[in-house]
Formats: C-alpha cells, sequence, structure tokens
C-alpha cells in the first residue's frame, strides 16, 4: 500500500528530518519519525507506519481494508501539515499482517483475464500484478457485504 510521507527539513545542521505520515490521523493514530540522514528517511518512514498498523490491528478496532490514504494533493494543501517542505508515497508492504499466502487454482473467462491485466497494466501504482488485483477486489467485494449485513435497514 502506497502512504504519503511529509518531510520537514532542518533548517539547521545536526538537527533529524522530521516525517509526518498523516493517513493515520484521521484514526486518532498520529505517526511521526525523525531521519538523522536523508538515505534513512525511507527506512523510518516504512518503521512507523508498520508499528502503527501493528498497534492499530492489535487495538482490534480497525481492520486493514479501512486504512486509507488521500494522497499528497489533500495533504500538502492541509493547514495541519504546512510544517512539511516535501512530500513522497512509500509504498510499504503490508502482507506480513495477512497471514500466509496460499496458491489457488480457480477459472475464470479468458476475456475477463484479458480485461483485469489490461486494467492492471494501466493501474501499475494501485495493483502489482493479477493476485493483488484479485486479493483487492476480494477485500473490497467483503467489507461491502460485512457493510451491508451489519446495515441492513441502510437503503444506499
Amino acid at each position: 500500500m502506497f502512504f504519503t510521507v511529509g518531510i520537514e527539513e532542518p533548517c539547521e545542521e545536526n538537527i533529524a528530518y522530521g516525517l509526518s505520515i498523516p493517513a493515520f490521523d484521521k484514526y486518532g493514530y498520529g505517526c511521526v519519525s525523525a531521519a538523522d540522514q536523508q538515505a534513512d528517511i525511507p527506512i523510518m518512514a516504512r518503521e512507523a507506519i508498520l508499528t502503527i498498523i501493528e498497534e492499530m490491528l492489535l487495538s482490534g478496532s480497525y481492520s486493514l481494508e479501512e486504512i486509507t490514504d488521500e494522497g499528497v494533493t489533500t495533504y500538502s494543501k492541509n493547514t495541519e501539515y504546512l510544517h512539511c517542505n516535501t512530500w513522497f508515497m512509500l509504498d510499504v508492504e503490508l502482507s506480513s499482517f495477512e497471514g500466509k499466502q496460499q496458491r489457488l487454482n480457480i477459472t475464470l473467462p479468458d476475456i475477463l483475464v484479458k480485461r483485469i491485466d489490461g486494467f492492471v497494466a494501466g493501474h501499475r501504482l494501485d495493483y502489482k500484478d493479477r493476485s493483488h488485483f484479485l486479493a483487492q477486489a476480494a477485500r473490497r467485494e467483503l467489507a461491502n457485504r460485512l457493510v451491508k449485513t451489519e446495515n441492513p435497514h441502510d437503503t444506499q
């Protein structure tokens, strides 16, 4: 999953780069870190993200499917993050929180497979491959069904 990371560049020597990952603020989790060297920025940001996700999942109040990132454009315009001079997107592998991968043998119409492959090829920032696309589609469908089951009288 891609996460937006804001960097507060140091104004003086011997001061660390400040890192903000705003995606977690809406869940009540502040995700911040620091890096002494520019090369350490992605390492420290990834570590902070994984730590917060682990805390969120252990709380039992959130699932991976609920975690979203609104993107650089949204956060960079937000006055809460004016301290961030630079922004970037960081791809963080979250499969370790989902359990062991299982290989499946499924049958799909060839036209559907071609459509999926074409879609994935055009959306490389969102999907790594066909399996990733199918897993994400399954998660969305299950999440939608769960919402409908929990709110059976909701007419939306």
